[in-house]
């Protein structure tokens, strides 16, 4: 059966199940000029979903969720512990709360008819507060199983590591969706994982396609397309527009 993705944009994904779970990952819609990262067609206030899916605090993977909480009370929220702190500063609830969902690495959350993995993300998760403290946590990845239907590895804000081979062989994942650039920071881009290294990392966990994000212009996706074609040409790359909905 088929899963049906809409890309919002950046490294957000509108992902609904055969049985109609609505699974949002890291709702940064707003953009950022300064990022260089375009604002989303899409308006948080039209987003109604059963799950965020919070990979890290990050302000260009989290700083919509709490728009999106609001829109729905049943809507719940995915992530780790520093996820969680904002979720309950926002007023949505503590970690006992029926609205927050606390995960870490090697857990699995069931959830209609899907079980979501997490696993380490080789990152930072890091926020900072206008009064000077700050808060880090435990940046994630999610494998998110669903029955009948192809197995997506959500990559977050991971950068290459050696544990992609082993979840490739251990969990056999079928679609990745992986960043393959990063932010402008001054002039200078902050990739996390560049083209190259994200073709790796396709091969490694021994995809059939790859969904890319995370990344600002064409010339990212050139390089990640070239590259592809070299380590995993058996892969299929499905780049996708902001807005965009496709069957998986």
């Amino acid at each position: 059966m088929s899963v049906e993705v809409k890309y919002l944009g950046w490294a957000s994904f509108l992902l609904t199940t055969p049985q109609g779970l609505k699974i949002l990952t890291d709702p940064f819609l707003a953009g950022d000029e300064a990022l260089g990262v375009p604002k989303s067609p899409v308006d948080p206030k039209d987003l109604v979903v059963d799950l965020i899916l919070a990979s890290h605090c990050a302000a260009d993977h989290f700083a919509q969720a709490m728009d999106v909480m609001a829109n729905s009370e049943t809507t719940k929220i995915l992530g780790d512990h520093s996820t969680m702190c904002l979720t309950e500063m926002a007023g949505f609830g503590d970690l006992n709360g029926p609205r927050a969902e606390l995960t870490t690495s090697g857990a699995t959350y069931p959830i209609a008819d899907c079980k979501i993995r997490a696993v380490d993300a080789r990152h930072i998760a890091f926020v900072h507060f206008p009064d000077g403290r700050y808060l880090t946590g435990e940046p994630l990845c999610y494998i998110i199983s669903i029955e009948n239907s192809p197995t997506i590895f959500f990559g977050g804000d991971t950068s290459i590591t050696m544990d992609m081979k082993l979840w490739g062989e251990r969990y056999r994942p079928d679609i990745a969706i992986i960043g393959i650039g990063g932010v402008d920071l001054g002039g200078r881009s902050l990739d996390e994982m560049d083209p190259e290294d994200a073709a790796m990392c396709a091969e490694m966990l021994g995809v059939k396609t790859v969904i890319p994000m995370h990344y600002r212009g064409s010339d990212y996706l050139e390089r990640f397309q070239k590259a592809l074609a070299v380590r995993a040409p058996h892969c299929k790359c499905q780049a996708m527009k902001a807005g965009e909905t496709i069957l998986l």
